[in-house]
């Protein structure tokens, strides 16, 4: 059994996936947009959705996680507190970078610091309010 993330978005995946590829320098395995489903007349997308992201696929490291736009009128991303928090364990120079992309336009929760588990950690919450744990692994 594995347990991989999958991110919901309201209408704002393709900026997520363009963000989380500079933070996380990956690239996305995987694209599909629900203009990409067959058609089906008791299912119609509407037109300004079509070019929304069915489902993506975007590596990590040795594994990868998962990220999609809420269907047409979906409330999957309400209310926000049901969303976790991605833990990402990495080295001192990646977590810096990542944590300084992604707080970009976030908000930061845990300024990045030395604790007594790690050399750098913090926490921040991306411009779309996904909540990411930076843990430095020890040298």
């Amino acid at each position: 059994m594995k347990i991989r993330p999958y991110l919901t978005f309201n209408g704002t995946c393709q900026e997520a996936i363009t963000l989380y590829k500079r933070a996380f320098n990956t690239d996305v395995l995987e694209l599909t947009r629900f203009s990409d489903i067959p058609a089906n007349p008791n299912f119609q997308i509407p037109e300004d959705f079509k070019d929304k992201v069915l489902q993506a696929t975007m590596k990590f490291g040795d594994d990868f996680i998962r990220l999609s736009d809420c269907g047409p009128g979906g409330n999957l991303n309400d209310p926000e507190s049901e969303r976790i928090s991605l833990a990402i364990e990495s080295s001192v120079s990646e977590v810096q970078y990542a944590f300084g992309v992604l707080s970009e336009e976030g908000q930061v929760g845990i300024p990045l610091q030395e604790t007594f588990f790690s050399p750098c950690h913090g926490v921040v919450f991306d411009k779309f309010g996904v909540m990411w744990n930076f843990v430095a692994n020890k040298e």
